[in-house]
């Protein structure tokens, strides 16, 4: 008797530890699990915002000690570009960075941003999106899409490149500037005509004449090749900067632990950061190359930017009526203008 109750005591011993050997093996696992976020980028790896992609990806990573890992894809990999954010609303990406006028038609809201001459540089941009209320609405809009709002990038300096001087609303009269989207509507306002042109199709276009300018990022001037194609660089730019998006699957991002949310939510701040800091660079950089290239710099006068403003003025006026989202973010534009004089 003695003996079987000491089989029995060892037995449930021996079935304790292996019970509890059973237990960390499986708390480990979990504790080692991770998730990955498949990414989709609008642009090439090598242009800014693939970069900046690639950065937050590997913030994802460092602020969550690898249980999130974002896998980044390039353009047409998972999806095209233009479906891009239906893949997201869908669940077949976890997220996307890059420009939502691609989704103007379903996210109006975005166009407001990519009003012309709404913020001076890159300083006054930010402090708009962060402390003026912008990306509040634009997280409010989202939302109703079942998208989260990450954080906004910074493209730089966008607007004309151009073979002409343009220091008059004059200058632009009857000139075809590749411009798609909003851009073709501003060209419209200030009375060039836009060409829907693809990025790879324009530099084709300019150097056989059908294009007389492109409305693009300065830093292309370099990238792209186009002082062989172009003569000046036009002052203020349209866009000072452009600003894109990241964006996630709102059920992707609440299936994560609360701290990895916080943790994704700062990877992609700090992306923003980093694209802030490196918009003035680019813009530095576009123009030395212009010195270099021969490329000069047309300046629109002060007095000159009053008439290009109230030729825009109808824009804003037709976007604020696209939904009540647009309504206060072209609010918040306005109230912005309005404190540094320049009463829209």
């Amino acid at each position: 008797m003695l003996m079987e109750r000491k089989g029995e005591t060892s037995m449930k011993k021996r079935l304790m530890m292996a019970g509890m050997a059973l237990m960390v093996i499986l708390f480990a696992g979990q504790a080692l699990a991770v998730t990955t976020l498949r990414f989709q980028c609008a642009y090439p790896e090598k242009a800014s915002v693939g970069q900046t992609t690639l950065f937050f990806a590997s913030e994802v990573e460092r602020l969550t000690s690898n249980q999130v890992q974002v896998k980044v894809f390039w353009p047409g990999q998972l999806t095209k570009t233009n479906e891009a954010f239906d893949g997201v609303r869908q669940g077949m990406l976890d997220g996307y960075t890059g420009s939502l006028l691609y989704f103007a038609g379903k996210v109006p809201e975005v166009n407001v941003q990519w009003l012309p001459f709404n913020w001076a540089d890159s300083a006054e941009a930010k402090d708009v999106l962060l402390n003026k209320g912008y990306i509040k609405v634009m997280e409010e809009a989202l939302d109703q899409h079942g998208v989260t709002y990450l954080s906004a990038l910074s493209v730089a300096s966008m607007g004309l490149l151009t073979k002409f001087p343009v220091t008059s609303l004059e200058d632009l009269k009857g000139k075809k500037i590749r411009a798609v989207g909003m851009e073709a509507k501003i060209m419209e306002a200030l009375g060039a005509s836009g060409l829907a042109l693809s990025g790879a199709e324009q530099y084709m276009a300019l150097q056989r004449g059908t294009a007389d300018g492109t409305d693009y990022p300065w830093y292309t001037m370099e990238q792209y090749k186009f002082y062989e194609v172009l003569d000046h660089i036009v002052t203020p730019a349209l866009h000072t900067p452009g600003v894109v998006e990241i964006i996630i699957n709102t059920k992707a991002f609440k299936g994560l632990s609360a701290d990895q949310q916080k943790a994704v939510k700062q990877a992609a701040m700090n992306a923003m950061d980093k694209s802030f800091e490196a918009s003035d660079k680019l813009d530095k950089g576009a123009l030395e190359s212009a010195e270099k290239h021969g490329v000069k710099i047309s300046v629109i006068p002060a007095n000159e930017m009053v008439r290009f403003r109230e030729a825009c003025k109808p824009l804003w006026e037709n976007e604020a009526k696209k939904s009540p989202y647009s309504a206060k973010l072209v609010q918040i534009l306005k109230d912005h203008l309005k404190a540094k004089g320049l009463d829209k």
